[in-house]
């Protein structure tokens, strides 16, 4: 069964509320509890003790020899009207017994007639020097009573006993008064925590489902959802970190249909091509003597796909960081001199002049030789293409400051301005170059990009229309220490 959090933490939160209201009161009750019984002990025992006292008086004014022993008499009709008058005053029934617990006197006239026959000698037995206990007094009344007792003592000799009791019932009045106010004042305060927890909850819970329901609409493949949570705690960190998300899924869905679209796009072009001129020479559209022309066109396209299908391995290596490169100690300039000699024709098919190398001397890094290869093939041929007939190639290779310098400019129609952000995205390609380079694929400066980064390095452009493009890279020079563990 579904719970959701705001039901779970308001429902924890309330529970711990309620328990430490239940805790307090039953604490209370029970401190309460003790401190009205110690206080009725304390007044009843004092009570006990000053009619003990008084009696004590009494009994030694009324003494008498008898036998040749001195007798205390406990004067009945001289005792009576003030044990009256002290239980009214305290509330109380005040009872006296002889030495042997036989009730004398008590204090209320109803009970005098049950008192003739009742003996306390199981309470006075237990008196001592003083005795606080909750009892009936053997019957006497119908509930527990509070009952205090202490000896009447004359000469360190025991004569009787003075017995006060109370009812219990003003104790639980009292308690009960207390407790309903109590009481009130606890749901009032259970009333207001429960409404200050459940805004809390609500204040909590809000920004996590605004959290849901932005990801249920990025699991459908709308990114424009945005979750509005200000502060400064985790709260909002993670509403941040989730908005930064749909802004990065955003753009990777974008650059995913674009590379959809291109890959489409550059594979559907050359297929088309080569379906097309294969039927042609199967169904005898071509002539035989035509045939070898479009054979030759059959075999560019195909090496097209190848490369395409080879950009498109090295990109989804990049991608993956499944990209493990080997770095080597190698001149940068014999590599550069490599790639220079492969294109040698196509440079003098457009009269092109390179400059830049002749005081050129070796020039070495640590990188991927193949990597690296790429990269300078993939600049001097994007230079060649876009150099006007009979134009320049400056190249030139430096190196200060730690780093190993390289620059390759051309003079020709150059790149637009708008068109700087954007060249070295996967895929792009200008409407300039797509109209001079049939055959690029638009990857050959996103690879330049990506491989120059793994080497912790970097690449720019200028361009002026009109005039020049230059692109240039750098990349760490070697260090002492790599330099002693290659040699």
């Amino acid at each position: 069964m579904f719970k959701s959090v705001f039901s779970k933490y308001f429902t924890a939160i309330s529970l711990i509320i309620v328990s430490g209201f239940l805790v307090m009161s039953g604490l209370q009750l029970v401190l309460f509890t003790r401190s009205l019984t110690e206080d009725k002990r304390v007044l009843l025992q004092e009570n006990a003790d000053s009619i003990a006292r008084h009696t004590e008086v009494t009994a030694v004014e009324s003494q008498v020899i008898s036998g040749g022993e001195v007798v205390y008499l406990l004067d009945q009709e001289g005792l009576t009207p003030f044990l009256k008058m002290m239980g009214n005053a305290i509330d109380a029934t005040i009872l006296i017994s002889d030495a042997q617990g036989e009730v004398l006197l008590c204090s209320d006239a109803d009970l005098q007639p049950k008192t003739k026959e009742l003996s306390l000698r199981k309470l006075t037995d237990q008196v001592g020097d003083s005795l606080f206990t909750i009892s009936t007094l053997e019957g006497l009344f119908e509930r527990p009573q509070y009952a205090a007792g202490v000896p009447i003592e004359i000469k360190e000799r025991v004569i009787g006993y003075v017995l006060v009791s109370a009812p219990t019932a003003s104790l639980w009045n009292t308690l009960s008064s207390n407790l309903k106010v109590y009481l009130v004042s606890a749901l009032g305060a259970l009333a207001l925590s429960f409404v200050v927890v459940y805004l809390l909850t609500m204040h909590i819970v809000r920004p996590l489902r605004q959290m849901a329901a932005a990801t249920r609409r990025f699991a459908q493949g709308d990114f424009s959802a945005r979750v509005n949570v200000r502060g400064e705690d985790e709260m909002s960190e993670l509403a941040d970190a989730l908005n930064h998300m749909a802004v990065s899924l955003s753009s990777v869905e974008m650059m995913r249909r674009s590379f959809v679209a291109n890959v489409s796009h550059e594979l559907k072009t050359p297929m088309t091509t080569i379906a097309g001129f294969v039927d042609g020479m199967l169904d005898g559209t071509i002539p035989p003597e035509q045939q070898p022309r479009y054979m030759k066109v059959v075999s560019d396209e195909v090496k097209r796909l190848s490369r395409l299908v080879r950009s498109m391995l090295d990109l989804s290596r990049i991608d993956s960081g499944e990209l493990k490169m080997t770095t080597v100690r190698m001149d940068l300039t014999e590599a550069l001199c490599g790639v220079l000699i492969a294109s040698e024709q196509r440079i003098e098919k457009k009269h092109l002049r390179i400059t830049g190398l002749e005081d050129c001397g070796k020039t070495e890094i640590d990188g991927d030789y193949d990597l690296m290869c790429q990269v300078l093939h993939n600049l001097v041929d994007n230079a060649i293409k876009f150099t006007n007939d009979g134009g320049d190639i400056d190249i030139r290779l430096t190196k200060a400051d730690g780093r190993v310098y390289f620059t390759i400019r051309n003079s020709g129609a150059g790149i637009p301005a708008e068109e700087m952000p954007q060249i070295f995205e996967r895929f792009y390609k200008s409407d300039r170059s797509r109209a001079l380079d049939k055959n690029g694929m638009g990857l050959g400066l996103y690879i330049v990009k990506t491989v120059i980064g793994l080497h912790h390095g970097e690449v720019t452009v200028r361009s002026v229309e009109g005039e020049f493009t230059e692109f240039a890279f750098w990349v760490p020079a070697p260090s002492n220490t790599i330099e002693r563990a290659i040699q």
